[in-house]
């Protein structure tokens, strides 16, 4: 009777463990502007090149001033491995050649999904990723990955 609790415990944590993991595996990332810009969506393969700095423009908007997040942050983990097809090692060793050989400056940095929106709806030239589940009314999305 005890081995089949014990049993049907560890079951069970497997189970909670492996959800989490699901979860956030199922992440959505989504990349965000100020309401205000004259950019209406992006596809993935303009997002690339943009978050790469091989493209510094978006359709719609004059000038562009891209947002990311810390390497801590979950939502760049996601946003690396979705829109750049990178690791983040392979993301953070990119920009250090693009920096090393001046063909390129990285996005700004910021804390997380929070101070991304903010910033991205204070600043009509904005654009930056959050998690989906982030976004509200003071920003519209781009673009969404699944």
């Amino acid at each position: 009777m005890k081995k089949i609790k014990l049993t049907m415990i560890a079951a069970c944590a497997a189970l909670l463990i492996s959800s989490l993991f699901i979860s956030t595996a199922l992440a959505e990332i989504a990349i965000i502007a100020n309401p205000a810009s004259g950019a209406s969506e992006l596809d993935a393969k303009t997002a690339k090149k943009l978050f790469l700095g091989k493209t510094k423009s978006v359709p719609g908007m004059d000038s562009v001033t891209l947002v990311s997040q810390i390497e801590a942050s979950s939502t760049t983990a996601e946003f690396t491995q979705k829109i750049t097809k990178k690791t983040l090692s392979q993301y953070k060793s990119y920009w250090s050649r693009m920096i090393f050989s001046g063909k390129a400056m990285p996005p700004k940095e910021l804390a997380n999904d929070a101070e991304v929106k903010a910033y991205v709806a204070g600043h009509t030239d904005a654009v930056g990723y959050v998690d989906a589940s982030a976004v509200d009314s003071s920003v519209k999305v781009l673009l969404r990955t699944p």
